[in-house]
């Protein structure tokens, strides 16, 4: 990167007329003449692109550091690249317009190129954006790209390699340029304008269908008939349209009628646009086309905009940035895109409370999500209290005992109630004021052992186990909020595992 102070030229873009588009374009069979710039005129067109790259540019970018071992992350914001992605990327746009920017280009024409200003030091610092129709990009021998970069003028030009060039493409069949999706869909963009170009002239005569004029006898010569068509256009047309005619001498009007093309253009119209957000897969409801729009399609519409058509330009937006930008092995960036998928309030906090009951999801980390601020003490993740790590519970539940008769069952069941009912009251008694946990289980294994007809050293360790789960319990502050029924479950399978 280095080499951009060399080849690249100042960042100011007062410098060039950089935005300048290419002239040119491509006949179509409805005999339109399609560029990038005549297809953004096109309001369906206009409305596709606007909505996928301010979408693109409001995400947070987020530079993170990973560790040795891969399994935790860091967020990164002093690195100068972290900087320009998060903060200023040049000196005159924010991070958002200059997203949005590049992710247009690249919608619009299937490139998107900004020029990687480096300082003394060799350190990125600013990125400056350039028109794609000003950028060629060319395969050197070594199979590297490099990009000729030509001024406004067409007469000044500068070749730029790998690591001066942030380079985003869309759909590409070589791995180094994207097609150009305008000129890929110009048939079905070009036969949108001429039904556009159609309806504009359509309705600069009020829509009203053609006519024409019956008079009685013949004109004089050519010139009369000609001279009179002028004199009713100046009195009836232009401005003076729906003003009341004057008719003498037997003159008769009569209208032709819409015609079929007429009368289905609307419906031709509706047609297209639906066409056109296919080609950028952008839903109609997006652009305001409702005609099938419901509250229950629309969700789902919603979902599979983020993950079919926004989370693609994610991911090369990351990759892009990390190949371009990046040299450290240890540094990523990420586009967030939870925040496309936010639902209501109510959904919200339904979802963070099931994964806060999990344990996957601490109650701070909630709150960052919502934007505010940590609260002391609730940083470390909840445990349910009828889950048990894997590895703990192979301690605690057997495979079923063999079949017993249906008596040696009941007493069974009988002596296994009787230990646990009289925990519960231990637990009871030991959380009033002035009670103890190893005061109350005190003696508690001579009882198991004769209940349960079990050695004194299995019921003596049953019981120091019961009673160091119940201090855990406590010192974590669910004790005296538990249910009997959930200090009973786990009890119950450690009972049977003694009568095993």
């Amino acid at each position: 990167m280095f080499l951009s102070n060399l080849r690249a030229g100042p960042a100011d873009p007062g410098h060039d007329f950089w935005f300048s588009p290419a002239a040119g374009g491509t006949a179509t069979q409805s005999g339109t003449i399609v560029t990038s710039d005549s297809a953004m005129r096109l309001s369906t067109v206009y409305k596709c692109i606007k909505v996928i790259s301010e979408t693109i540019g409001m995400l947070p970018m987020h530079m993170y550091r990973s560790s040795a071992d891969g399994k935790t992350r860091e967020r990164e914001r002093d690195d100068p690249v972290a900087r320009l992605l998060a903060v200023r990327p040049n000196a005159w746009q924010t991070p958002m317009q200059f997203r949005t920017m590049m992710e247009a280009h690249r919608s619009m024409r299937g490139n998107a190129y900004a020029q990687i200003v480096s300082g003394r030091n060799g350190l990125p610092e600013a990125l400056v954006p350039l028109h794609p129709d000003r950028v060629t990009p060319e395969v050197a021998s070594n199979g590297l790209p490099r990009y000729r970069v030509k001024s406004a003028n067409g007469v000044n030009e500068v070749t730029m390699v790998q690591g001066e060039i942030l380079h985003l493409t869309g759909l590409t069949l070589d791995g180094y340029t994207g097609l150009n999706p305008i000129q890929a869909e110009r048939e079905a963009i070009g036969a949108a304008i001429a039904a556009r170009d159609y309806g504009s002239r359509f309705w600069n005569n009020d829509a009203r269908p053609p006519f024409w004029i019956k008079i009685p006898g013949q004109f004089k010569d050519a010139d009369v008939a000609s001279n009179f068509r002028d004199d009713w256009q100046a009195k009836y047309g232009g401005n003076n349209r729906g003003r009341p005619a004057a008719l003498d001498r037997g003159m008769e009007i009569h209208e032709l009628g819409l015609s079929n093309q007429d009368a289905q253009w609307i419906d031709a119209r509706k047609y297209s646009d639906v066409d056109i957000c296919g080609l950028w897969r952008v839903p109609p409801h997006k652009i305001g086309i409702l005609d099938r729009a419901t509250w229950g399609n629309i969700e789902q519409q919603n979902i599979e905009f983020v993950t079919d058509t926004l989370l693609p330009l994610a991911v090369s937006w990351e990759q892009a940035v990390s190949r371009d930008l990046i040299v450290d092995e240890n540094l990523f960036v990420e586009l967030i895109m939870e925040l496309l998928l936010r639902g209501d309030t109510t959904t919200r906090y339904a979802a963070y409370g099931k994964a806060i009951q999990d344990g996957w999801l601490t109650r701070n980390e909630a709150r960052q999500l919502e934007n505010r601020n940590p609260l002391p003490g609730l940083d470390e993740p909840l445990q349910p209290l009828n889950m048990t790590p894997a590895n703990a519970a192979a301690n605690l539940i057997t495979p079923a005992p063999p079949r017993r008769p249906a008596r040696a069952a009941a007493l069974l069941a009988a002596c296994v109630d009787r230990v646990v009912r009289k925990e519960v009251r231990i637990l009871q008694a030991a959380l009033k004021p002035g009670g103890s946990l190893v005061a109350a289980f005190a003696g508690h294994d001579r009882f198991v052992a004769d209940v349960m007809a079990v050695p004194a050293d299995v019921a003596a360790g049953y019981a120091a186990a019961a009673l160091q789960r119940a201090q855990a319990l406590h010192e974590a502050g669910h004790l005296s909020a538990m249910e009997p029924a959930d200090w009973t479950e786990t009890q119950v399978a450690a009972l049977l595992q003694l009568e095993g």
